[in-house]
C-alpha cells in the first residue's frame, strides 16, 4: 500500500488533491492510504509517531512553520531521505529555492488531474509503488535492506562496503554484480569503485560528488560523461 500525506492549509485544495490521487489509484488498481493535514505541526507529530509517508504533497505557505522549514527538518534533523516530497505553491519562483531539500517535484497551483497523473507515473517508474530490497550475505546469514536507505556502495578489494542511513556493512561481492540488482533510475556508477544513490547527492562537482552525510565520493574521468548524462536525464 502506498502511504500518501497531504499538508495544505487550504481545505478545498487538499480535498481536490486527495480526490485526484484516489482517482489515479482506482484507474491503476493501486491501494493508497491518504492522510490530510492542515497544520505542519500535526504532520510532524504524525511522522514522529507513525513514521514517514512514501509520498508527501507539501504546501510552501503554511503560516508559522513554512513547508520549506518543515522539509529541512525532515531532511536534516530526522535524517530522512526515503520520503519523496512534492512541493505545492501558487508561486513558481519558490522552485529555485528548494534544491538543497531534494524534492521529488514541484507543482504550481491551481492543479489539474493530469498534473497528479504525471507525478504518480514518475513515482511508479522509479519506485514501482513497492518497497525495493537489496539482499546480501555476511557469513552464513542473509539480510535484506530497503534500497532507499542506501547512500552508496564502495568496492574494497573482494568486499563491498555499503553505507546506509543506519551505518555501514561489509560483505563479499563485486560492484559489477550489485549494479545489475539495483534500480538504475535510483543509482549511478560514478567511479569503478563507487555507485551512489542519486537521492543522497547534495552537490555535483567536476571530479566528485558531495553526499548528504558529508562524505565526498570521487567521480572518475572516464565516467564524467555518463554521470553528466545521468544527471540531465533524471533532473
Amino acid at each position: 500500500m502506498l502511504k500518501v500525506g497531504i499538508c495544505d492549509d487550504g481545505e478545498q485544495f487538499a480535498c481536490t488533491l486527495e480526490s485526484y490521487i484516489l482517482q489515479y489509484a482506482e484507474i491503476n488498481s493501486i491501494k493508497v492510504d491518504i492522510q490530510v493535514f492542515t497544520l505542519p505541526e500535526k504532520l510532524l507529530s504524525h511522522i514522529q509517531k507513525e513514521g514517514v509517508f512514501d509520498l508527501l504533497f507539501l504546501d510552501i505557505q503554511l503560516g508559522k512553520m513554512t513547508g520549506v522549514e518543515l522539509a529541512k527538518e525532515l531532511r536534516s534533523d530526522l535524517k530522512n531521505e526515503i520520503m519523496q516530497i512534492v512541493f505545492v505553491s501558487a508561486f513558481q519562483h519558490y522552485a529555485l529555492q528548494l534544491f538543497d531539500i531534494r524534492p521529488f517535484n514541484f507543482l504550481v497551483k491551481p492543479i489539474e488531474y493530469k498534473d497528479i497523473e504525471y507525478i504518480m507515473d514518475e513515482y511508479s517508474k522509479l519506485y514501482k509503488f513497492l518497497p525495493n530490497y537489496f539482499e546480501y550475505s555476511i557469513g552464513k546469514q542473509s539480510f535484506k535492506i530497503n534500497t532507499q536507505t542506501i547512500i552508496y556502495f564502495q568496492s574494497c578489494g573482494k568486499k563491498v562496503r555499503m553505507v546506509t542511513q543506519d551505518g555501514e556493512k561489509e560483505f563479499y561481492g563485486k560492484l559489477s554484480d550489485i549494479i545489475l540488482r539495483i534500480n538504475e533510475n535510483c543509482f549511478c556508477a560514478v567511479h569503478k569503485s563507487y555507485v551512489v544513490n542519486i537521492r543522497y547527492v547534495s552537490r555535483y562537482g567536476a571530479d566528485s560528488v558531495l553526499m548528504v552525510n558529508g562524505e565526498t565520493v570521487p567521480v572518475s574521468r572516464s565516467m564524467r560523461g555518463s554521470v553528466n548524462k545521468y544527471i540531465m536525464e533524471n533532473d
